[in-house]
């Protein structure tokens, strides 16, 4: 369908398909992140090509539409959609637009560009599940979430950023006797990645992995298995620290910031101390590597207490994030 943009000179909408688009999606990412004054504003052609490329029900062409005026990008808006494994099937948007061109209707016009999208594909499904549009906002973002909350959208849940601004006072602690955290070979990652996909199946908004998630895991700009920390128990993985560093990210900020990330725990593993030995583990590692401070991203309504985990480590509050929601039927 044609995007029904307002009335503003030169502004036109295209599909994704040019060689330089993953560049360009990254630059609006970020102008948008940095407007907002976002601690992680970064983000690289790589990282969104591996994302785009690993994204199951999102045809580049049918389901992207950037926005320009004259030529000049100046947002973007995608959509997608998913099963959860025990909820509704999610019908997802992400709408971007740079901050001089905020609030002249062309967010209200991406809004109703995707959920006519996300209607047509989901007129052709059959399925007993509820339907849901459902998409996030930067607490920063008001006039996004002003725009979700006209149209009908509800705050369902919500993510923070957290730093730990220093990587002194690191706290002692051990794993259970029984586990132990070794050297990480190319044999053990499916292991250790199918390990994460269970730890988190009782958790919110979990759905089924495909093997495109996988390729994912594999592809992530970042890995760097050398400073991982997997505990073990015999030949299970009992849980894991994924930690990276985001050289280009630290380049931009002029800051030495390393990612205690990718964090979970097997389930007859939880409320051993088990995160907080790997967290501490992973903390002393990133010191060794030269960083001055880490960061890492929450559901703050984690029901197994990640939240207050992490602030108990050192671990400041610096931004929150909404899931808002909608239904389609």
């Amino acid at each position: 369908m044609d995007m029904n943009l307002p009335d503003i000179l030169g502004l036109t909408a295209r599909p994704f398909g040019r060689p330089d688009d993953y560049q360009i999606v990254s630059d609006l990412v970020v102008a948008e992140a940095r407007a907002d004054g976002q601690d992680d504003a970064v983000s690289t052609a790589k990282e969104v090509e591996v994302a785009f490329r690993n994204t199951d029900h999102m045809d580049l062409e049918k389901d992207f539409r950037f926005v320009e005026i004259n030529g000049e990008p100046v947002g973007y808006v995608t959509t997608r959609w998913w099963d959860e494994v025990d909820g509704p099937r999610i019908y997802r948007h992400m709408c971007k637009v740079v901050p001089q061109w905020r609030n002249r209707g062309i967010g209200a016009a991406l809004l109703e560009w995707a959920q006519h999208r996300l209607a047509e594909r989901a007129e052709h499904h059959d399925t007993d599940r509820p339907k849901v549009y459902r998409t996030d906002v930067d607490e920063q973002a008001l006039g996004g979430a002003a725009l979700l909350e006209a149209d009908g959208y509800l705050p369902i849940q919500h993510g923070a950023l957290l730093i730990r601004p220093h990587l002194n006072d690191i706290p002692d602690a051990q794993l259970p006797d029984g586990l132990e955290i070794r050297p990480v070979s190319a044999d053990q990652l499916r292991k250790i990645y199918d390990a994460d996909v269970e730890a988190f199946r009782d958790h919110w908004g979990f759905s089924e992995p495909t093997e495109k998630e996988w390729t994912a895991f594999l592809e992530f700009p970042y890995r760097d298995e050398s400073m991982w920390k997997i505990a073990w128990h015999g030949d299970r993985v009992a849980g894991q620290v994924r930690s990276f560093i985001n050289e280009v990210d630290n380049h931009e900020n002029s800051r030495k910031r390393g990612w205690a990330e990718f964090i979970s725990t097997a389930r007859e593993w939880r409320g051993k101390g088990v995160a907080r030995a790997l967290i501490c583990a992973s903390l002393h590692e990133l010191a060794d590597r030269g960083m001055e401070e880490a960061a890492l991203g929450v559901h703050v309504e984690n029901p197994h207490g990640a939240y207050r985990l992490y602030q108990s480590l050192g671990f400041e509050v610096v931004s929150f994030g909404t899931t808002y929601e909608k239904s389609l039927e």
